[in-house]
């Protein structure tokens, strides 16, 4: 059932990438399910993550940067009966989307939220994001970033307790694994945090 959702787009994002693992996450997750791909709809982001549009093979929908949530919201909405999933990054999700993160949270509607969370603005070269730790040198803030980093699960529970909200590691694929299909499972608002290095930019944030 797997290969029902793979396009025949290859994906083009660096070797090595996380985003591999969350695309191979969510086609186990629609199979364990018996899911075709007429049953399944996804809102992307932009952005790496976002890239994966290419790579499902589904009703999907690229959205702008930062509005893959009220799209999803919308989708469930006028048909209740899709699968609805939104992948997006740190950046879509916790920066220009947050506000509509807060209002998918507040209803608890049933979809399901992945944020590939690298910690940088990685498409357009590793600029700080919303996750970005406290001091980290990028080339956005080479003094230095003087915000506090955003806690996507402690935030989303703070708002509503009942919903599903986890953070999990790349490091352990099945971990990431076993999440993605808790949240699709879920009857009601998931997001699932998904922490990922990028090999291209990250080392901005170990050095």
């Amino acid at each position: 059932m797997a290969s029902t959702f793979r396009s025949p787009v290859l994906p083009t994002w660096c070797p090595g990438c996380n985003n591999y693992l969350v695309l191979a996450g969510l086609e186990k997750a629609f199979q364990s399910q018996k899911l075709s791909p007429s049953q399944v709809a996804i809102a992307y982001d932009i952005g790496c993550a976002g890239n994966m549009a290419d790579f499902i093979k589904c009703y999907g929908v690229h959205t702008l940067h930062g509005r893959s949530i009220p799209v999803a919201m919308g989708l469930k909405i006028a048909n209740p009966k899709l699968t609805v999933v939104v992948v997006g990054g740190d950046g879509g999700i916790y920066g220009e989307g947050l506000n509509h993160l807060v209002s998918a949270v507040r209803m608890d509607i049933d979809i399901t939220v992945l944020v590939s969370n690298n910690y940088l603005y990685s498409l357009t070269t590793g600029q700080t994001s919303p996750t970005s730790p406290k001091g980290a040198k990028t080339k956005s803030t080479p003094l230095g970033t003087a915000s506090l980093p955003i806690d996507g699960v402690s935030l989303v529970k703070s708002i509503n307790p009942k919903v599903l909200a986890k953070s999990v590691d790349c490091q352990s694929p099945p971990s990431v694994i076993a999440a993605i299909e808790e949240g699709i499972k879920h009857p009601g608002f998931a997001l699932l945090d998904i922490s990922q290095f990028c090999l291209a930019f990250g080392k901005q944030l170990v050095g």
